[in-house]
């Protein structure tokens, strides 16, 4: 009984750190990158994002935190419409990566 009792605690902990976040800002650049991915860099910055750079670095890339590549190029023509027209962009991110990678978005028409 005490096994299953940490057994569980440990899921359960696990599965907070690795809690999705989500964030809303303008996209200030959008930099692609040799091996395909994508670096997004927005006006503002999520506090929950952990990399070192200034300002901080979201990923795009096939294969990652469950982007297909389909999913892919949806969102990336999304990012470009937003960088392109000022709008805001709602992102979902891998909180728990130095990569803040990005899972998900939408764009704000209002």
């Amino acid at each position: 009984m005490k096994y299953l009792f940490i057994s569980l605690l440990i899921m359960c902990s696990l599965q907070v750190s690795a809690q999705a976040k989500w964030h809303t800002s303008k996209v200030s650049k959008v930099y692609p990158l040799a091996d395909g991915r994508v670096i997004v860099k927005f006006q503002s910055d999520h506090p929950n994002c952990t990399n070192n750079n200034n300002p901080k670095y979201y990923y795009l890339g096939v294969g990652v935190n469950g982007v297909t590549e389909g999913g892919f190029k949806n969102m990336y023509s999304v990012l470009l419409t937003a960088g392109a027209s000022g709008k805001d962009v709602t992102i979902n991110f891998d909180s728990s990566s130095s990569g803040c990678d990005i899972n998900r978005l939408s764009i704000t028409f209002q």
